[in-house]
């Protein structure tokens, strides 16, 4: 592969890292805001959401991973992206049924906070933990080196999630509110699908 059409292909990728590493925190972030109405914000719903988030993420880093290993291309994260998309934007439709029904189910805070979690938002957290592993997959194509671009990846991840955690709490939680973030973060998303159906053919098989 040309060096420029590699690099190109590296910006491109690094970029949809960076996106999703942003929109991840957001999402978390005000996933608070979503449940607080029936749940509080005390700190087992905090607690609750990071930890159910993360493991999520978990299981779509090991799903991601061990999809990438077979003929990855962009334009096979299109659906990936899609449907996230449309979790995330159903997240406030559903937020008033799902936790109507378990705040009146008689158990502890910690356990409602941890359902209300899972049915929120795993689902969508899932999804966009297959992004990263999957990018890093379809990045190691276009390089020759293998240790130093993993962690350069990783970073670009990283630094997307520290943008977005700056961006939701400074800036779009209080300028947008809940249900205009969410509406937000799943328009983010499809335009990002978007751009992988657009540009899969570039990269990938």
């Amino acid at each position: 592969m040309p060096h420029k059409v590699r690099s190109t292909s590296s910006m491109l990728l690094a970029s949809i890292l960076f996106t999703s590493g942003a929109l991840v925190m957001i999402y978390e972030l005000v996933g608070t805001r979503v449940v607080s109405p029936y749940l509080g914000s005390s700190t087992y719903v905090w607690t609750s959401i990071i930890g159910v988030v993360l493991a999520s993420l978990s299981t779509g880093y090991w799903l991601g991973g061990k999809w990438a290993d077979q003929s990855p291309s962009l334009q096979k994260l299109v659906p990936v992206v899609g449907t996230a998309a449309l979790l995330v934007g159903a997240t406030g439709w559903l937020s008033d049924i799902v936790q109507y029904f378990i705040s009146i189910v008689i158990i502890p805070l910690e356990l409602k906070a941890i359902l209300c979690a899972l049915f929120l938002f795993a689902p969508a957290a899932t999804l966009l933990g297959i992004i990263s592993p999957y990018i890093t997959r379809l990045h190691l194509q276009t390089i020759d080196s293998a240790g130093k671009e993993i962690g350069k990846m990783s970073a670009f991840s990283t630094l997307g999630s520290i943008a977005g955690t700056f961006l939701a709490g400074f800036i779009l939680i209080p300028l947008l509110g809940t249900e205009l973030l969410l509406i937000f973060i799943a328009a983010s998303l499809a335009v990002l699908s978007l751009i992988c159906a657009g540009t899969g053919k570039q990269i990938g098989k």
